[in-house]
């Protein structure tokens, strides 16, 4: 199997982000970007004392990891993350992503919580503390 094919195949077991699978889709993303030396540019600045040789590696390896995280994503999520800002720097990207996908997961839970509560109150308090204490004896 040639490089290509085996690059290929690896990119292709990573999951489409589609702001809803941020943790399995982070997990398998770092993971192949460790196995190309490319996680420190998605997760660090580069170095303020670097030399130009530095910078410009830097910066190549920064749009390589950029085009690895994009083709990753869906469309939607694309245009939800990439933005003039961060088309430049893959840490900043990273950071974009982590943070849409975040902070939408934490309002879905949230709906997912109060949606909860209202079924289980149903206008009977009586009932809801019942089974409040029910499932908090569970925990």
């Amino acid at each position: 199997m040639t490089d290509k094919a085996i690059e290929s195949k690896d990119v292709s077991n990573i999951p489409m982000l589609d702001g809803t699978n941020l943790s399995h889709w982070h997990m398998q993303v770092k993971i192949h970007l460790r196995s190309k030396d490319l996680i420190d540019i998605c997760e660090k600045l580069v170095p303020s004392d670097a030399s130009t040789t530095i910078v410009i590696k830097w910066s190549r390896a920064s749009y390589e990891a950029m085009n690895l995280i994009t083709t990753r994503v869906t469309e939607r999520v694309f245009w939800k993350v990439v933005n003039a800002e961060n088309i430049e720097k893959a840490n900043q990207l990273w950071e974009k992503i982590e943070e849409q996908c975040t902070s939408k997961r934490a309002v879905n839970r949230g709906q997912v919580w109060m949606d909860g509560q209202r079924s289980f109150y149903n206008s009977n308090i009586h009932n809801y503390i019942n089974l409040c204490r029910k499932l908090m004896m569970e925990l």
